[in-house]
């Protein structure tokens, strides 16, 4: 669980609000993208999980905003799964802006395995294979 994934892409301008910066909400649309493409490393894209009937729904989500995004910005979220328990996991998360090299956003993530009735579950086996492999 030391390793970090790495997810690279530019600020698109519909993220941008009239202020010239991201919109606060919109920082997760990139965590988003950033932890389907971790999933996609590991070798267990999200739609395997939604073919096993389960989903991973964000419990708590606690964002520091630091250093507001332009439209534009060469941005790099970098992630990491910090624990992993039969049913959640944690994960943190840090969008950096790479013209200035410090990160402008950090997120920690709690989620929960759900079944597709919303009761928590347990993780796939097949998906903490995944992850312990990496």
């Amino acid at each position: 669980m030391e390793k970090i994934f790495l997810y690279q892409t530019k600020v698109p301008l519909y993220e941008v609000d009239l202020g010239g910066g991201v919109y606060h909400g919109n920082y997760y649309h990139f965590f988003e993208s950033a932890r389907e493409a971790m999933l996609e490393e590991i070798g267990f894209p999200y739609t395997k999980m939604m073919e096993l009937g389960n989903h991973l729904a964000v419990a708590e989500a606690k964002c520091i905003y630091r250093i507001p995004l332009r439209y534009n910005d060469p941005i790099e979220i970098r992630s990491k799964f910090t624990k992993i328990s039969s049913r959640s996991l944690k994960i943190n998360q840090e969008i950096w802006n790479l013209d200035i090299d410090k990160p402008a956003t950090t997120i920690g993530l709690s989620l929960v395995c759900i079944n597709n009735k919303g009761r928590a579950t347990t993780l796939p086996e097949a998906f903490k294979q995944a992850l312990n492999s990496k």
